[in-house]
């Protein structure tokens, strides 16, 4: 975790207790914050509380979830979390960053190892978690961050960079196993074979009336044998 830096104003007892009444008395999702957008390392001042990232982070998502990313404020996540914004600023310097952060915290738990020995597996597998992330709270967060983010250049970026790199990567990985066992014929590039494959969950995500509900009615075996045979296996 990042020291603070030398400026006096740092973290306060106050606020590493207001943190902890606010993340006891709502569960945090993968407080821990995204290396791009993390504060710098410095040998001096009080060690930064994990319990304030988390209790910002989780404030992050929540207003989100309320009201949408146009109407969110850092003074709005400071006095949801119950800490200074003066502490939140010393973590993320600018509302981008932290909406980053806690973008990239949502989906953590969902960066797993999708190898399971054949091509089939794989896709069901990788499928399988993108519905799983995205027919519940992190859809939904999803969903307003990317209907802003085409007004937003700063955070298209955040969110093709954050999000929808993790899918490409997840992507090539399997690709490249089942290039390596002789599965594919031919190799179909990575960015067309991620935006099929994101394509499965994200079309029924942002078109349908309710969203991550028709996410969560997805037959993944269907759109494993469309994907299979895209891919020329």
């Amino acid at each position: 975790m990042s020291a603070l830096g030398p400026d006096t104003d740092t973290d306060t007892d106050t606020d590493s207790a207001l943190a902890a009444s606010a993340t006891n008395s709502v569960p945090v999702t993968n407080s821990a914050p995204a290396t791009n957008v993390a504060a710098a390392d410095t040998p001096q001042g009080r060690p930064r509380d994990s319990r304030l990232d988390a209790a910002l982070l989780e404030a992050t998502v929540l207003l989100i979830e309320e009201k949408g990313y146009a109407a969110l404020t850092t003074a709005a996540v400071a006095q949801r979390a119950g800490v200074s914004t003066a502490s939140l600023y010393r973590r993320w310097a600018s509302k981008e960053e932290l909406v980053a952060t806690a973008a990239a915290a949502l989906i953590a738990d969902f960066a797993v190892d999708h190898s399971t020995g054949t091509l089939d597996g794989d896709l069901t597998a990788l499928l399988e978690t993108k519905v799983a992330l995205l027919r519940g709270r992190t859809g939904s967060v999803l969903r307003s961050l990317s209907g802003r983010a085409t007004h937003d250049p700063e955070l298209a970026t955040i969110i093709e960079r954050d999000v929808y790199g993790l899918a490409r990567d997840h992507v090539a990985a399997i690709l490249e196993r089942a290039a390596a066992r002789g599965e594919v014929t031919e190799r179909v590039s990575t960015p067309v074979a991620a935006d099929l494959v994101m394509g499965m969950v994200i079309v029924p995500l942002f078109l349908a009336a309710d969203g991550p509900d028709a996410v969560a009615a997805i037959n993944i075996q269907q759109r494993v044998a469309v994907l299979r045979r895209a891919l020329g296996a």
